[in-house]
C-alpha cells in the first residue's frame, strides 16, 4: 500500500548492440526491453545502437511492474541526448508502453500520486488514470499530477515544463442506494440487529434455514451503513487502485465464495496483493455458508478482526493491509438444512456438533451479535400490504448515533479499547442485581466487553446518555445462542 522511490538509471557504452535491464526478474527484463525498444522507434526516437545498461536502484526491493516502461524509455532518451533532463527532476513517472508508443494504466496510481506529493514532485502517469486521480484531488488539491496519453506526450512534459497536462477534480459519482431492506418481510428482530451493527461497526451472525432472508440481510446493512468520510474515501480508493480495480464509490461489500483460500482472503501470492478483506476496508465482508470455509482460513481471520489489519509475512516479503471491515457471517444451523425444521430434524446430534465445530469458539467469541433467524410463515410471505419503513429517516437516525459516538470517543462502539469499556462501565448506571447476574454467565472477558459495547450502541440508538438496565439487557439477548444445545435460544 505503500509506493517506494525507484531510481532508473541508464549508461549507453561502445560495444556489440545490446540492452541489460538490472533490478526486474530475468522473465520481465525481455518484456520489458522489448516494449521500450518498439515505443520508441514508433514514436520517432532513434534507440541506441551500443551497449544500453539500465539499473534500476535500490537493488534490494522487488520489482516487477510493467509501471517501469514510461521511466526506463526517458532515461534512455535523456542519456542518448534526444531529450533535454534539466526539469526531469520535478516530475515521477509511471505507465506501461504499448508497442505503437501509447501509455496503458497500471495499478496503484493513487498510492503513487501520494507519495510523490510528499516528496513535494508532480506524477506523470497514462491518460486512463485520469479518473481515479481526479476523484484524489477532490479531496486533497493540493496534490500536482499530470496526464500524458502517450510516449511523445510525456516528452513534452519534459520539454514544456510551464504547460503540464494537469489533472482536474472531478466529482464522484454517488451509485444510487438500493433498497433490499424493504424487500425483507418479517424478521423483526434481525432487523433491531441491523440497526445495531450499522450504528456501532459490530460484527453480526445470522443463523437460520436456506431461504430465511440472511443473504437479503447482510446485503441491507450495507445499505444502512454511514457515509464514508473523505478520508475513509481515500483508503478505500487506494487500496482498489492497488489491485487496479475501481473503487466503488461507497461503502464496499465483498462476498467471497466458501471455497476461498487464505491468500484470497487475506492477500499474499508470490506478488502480494490485497485479497477480499483489505477491498472490504470500511466496508462489508459476508461470509455465507460459514462453516463451509475451511476452518484454517477462518482462524486467519481472527487478528484482522482484532487490529483493523492483516500483516502477511512471506519469505520474500513483509506487507500489511488495511481491512478494518464488518463482518456479516451466515449459517444453516445444522448440515442438513432445509430438511431441518424446529421440531424435526434428520441430522443425529453427531452431525450437528462435526458441523458446527468447523468453527472455533475464539471466532464465534469475536462476533459481537448472534441472531437466530427463524422462517417466515408462508401467510406473511404472501400477504401483498408489508409495511415500508422510511429506510432515508432510518439511515439518518443510524448516522447521528455513529457521529455521536465519533465526537465522544473518536472511534465506534465496536472499535473501542478494553481501557475505555473498563471506564464505560465504570460510569454506566445499572443495578447492582443486574452486575451480579452477568456476572455468574459464563461469558469471557471478550464476550463481556462485547456485551457492553451493544448496550452502548442501543443506548446510543435511544439518544441516551447513560447505560441502564434494559440497554444491558438488549445486548445480553444477542449472545443468548446455545452452541452445545444445537443453536437454540438459551433462556
Amino acid at each position: 500500500m505503500d509506493a517506494s522511490l525507484v531510481v532508473v538509471e541508464s549508461q549507453i557504452a561502445a560495444g556489440l548492440p545490446s540492452t541489460t535491464i538490472v533490478g526486474l526478474p530475468k522473465g520481465a527484463v525481455r518484456e520489458s526491453r522489448d516494449r521500450v525498444a518498439a515505443a520508441l522507434r514508433s514514436s520517432g526516437f532513434t534507440y541506441p545502437k551500443g551497449k544500453v545498461t539500465i539499473n534500476l536502484a535500490p537493488g534490494n526491493l522487488p520489482k516487477s511492474s510493467s509501471c517501469l516502461d514510461l521511466p526506463i524509455a526517458l532515461s534512455i532518451l535523456v542519456s542518448s541526448k534526444q531529450v533535454a533532463s534539466e526539469h526531469a527532476h520535478k516530475y515521477e513517472w509511471i505507465g506501461e508502453l504499448g508497442l505503437d508508443g501509447d501509455l496503458r494504466q497500471t495499478p496503484g496510481s493513487i498510492i503513487c500520486a501520494l507519495a510523490t506529493y510528499h516528496a513535494d514532485r508532480t506524477l506523470v502517469a497514462p491518460a486512463g488514470a485520469a479518473g481515479e486521480l481526479g476523484h484524489l484531488i477532490r479531496y486533497h488539491r493540493q496534490i500536482s499530477v499530470a496526464v500524458a496519453s502517450s510516449l511523445t506526450t510525456a516528452v513534452a512534459v519534459l520539454n514544456t515544463p510551464e504547460r503540464p497536462l494537469s489533472v482536474r477534480a472531478v466529482r464522484a459519482e454517488v451509485p444510487p442506494q438500493s433498497n433490499t431492506y424493504n424487500d425483507i418481510v418479517g424478521q423483526t428482530l434481525a432487523k433491531r440487529a441491523l440497526a445495531l451493527a450499522a450504528a456501532g461497526g459490530h460484527h453480526l451472525l445470522l443463523v437460520g434455514p436456506p431461504g430465511s432472508g440472511k443473504t437479503m440481510l447482510a446485503r441491507a446493512l450495507a445499505e444502512l451503513l454511514p457515509p464514508l468520510t473523505h478520508e475513509q474515501s481515500l483508503e478505500v480508493a487506494a487500496v482498489y487502485s492497488s489491485t487496479g480495480l475501481d473503487a466503488p464509490g461507497h461503502r464496499p461489500f465483498r462476498e467471497p465464495h466458501h471455497s476461498a483460500s487464505s491468500a484470497a482472503l487475506l492477500g499474499g501470492g508470490q506478488i502480494p496483493r490485497p485479497g477480499d478483506t483489505a477491498l472490504a476496508h470500511h466496508g462489508v465482508l459476508f461470509l455465507d455458508e460459514l462453516p463451509h470455509f475451511k476452518p484454517a482460513v477462518l482462524n486467519n481471520l481472527r487478528e484482522p478482526i482484532e487490529t483493523g489489519s492483516a500483516t502477511l509475512s512471506r519469505v520474500g516479503y513483509r506487507v500489511s493491509y488495511p481491512c478494518r471491515f464488518q463482518l456479516v457471517a451466515a449459517m444453516n444451523p445444522c448440515p442438513a438444512g432445509r430438511s431441518c425444521k424446529a421440531h424435526s430434524c434428520r441430522c443425529n446430534p453427531e452431525q450437528v456438533r462435526r458441523y458446527q465445530s468447523r468453527i472455533s469458539g475464539p471466532l464465534i467469541d469475536r462476533i459481537d451479535l448472534q441472531v437466530l433467524v427463524q422462517e417466515v410463515p408462508q401467510a406473511e410471505l404472501l400477504a401483498s400490504d408489508h409495511p415500508a419503513i422510511d429506510l432515508e429517516n432510518l439511515r439518518q437516525h443510524i448516522a447521528e448515533a455513529h457521529q455521536k459516538q465519533i465526537e465522544r470517543q473518536g472511534v465506534s462502539n465496536g472499535a473501542l479499547s478494553p481501557r475505555q469499556v473498563t471506564q464505560m462501565i465504570r460510569e454506566a448506571g445499572v443495578s447492582s442485581s443486574l452486575l451480579e447476574t452477568l456476572a455468574k454467565k459464563e461469558f469471557s472477558a471478550r464476550s463481556l466487553h462485547k456485551i457492553w459495547k451493544v448496550a452502548r450502541t442501543v443506548a446510543d440508538l435511544a439518544n441516551e446518555n447513560s447505560i441502564e438496565d434494559q440497554h444491558v439487557l438488549q445486548a445480553l439477548g444477542f449472545r443468548t445462542l446455545d452452541w452445545e444445545g444445537g443453536l437454540n435460544v438459551r433462556p
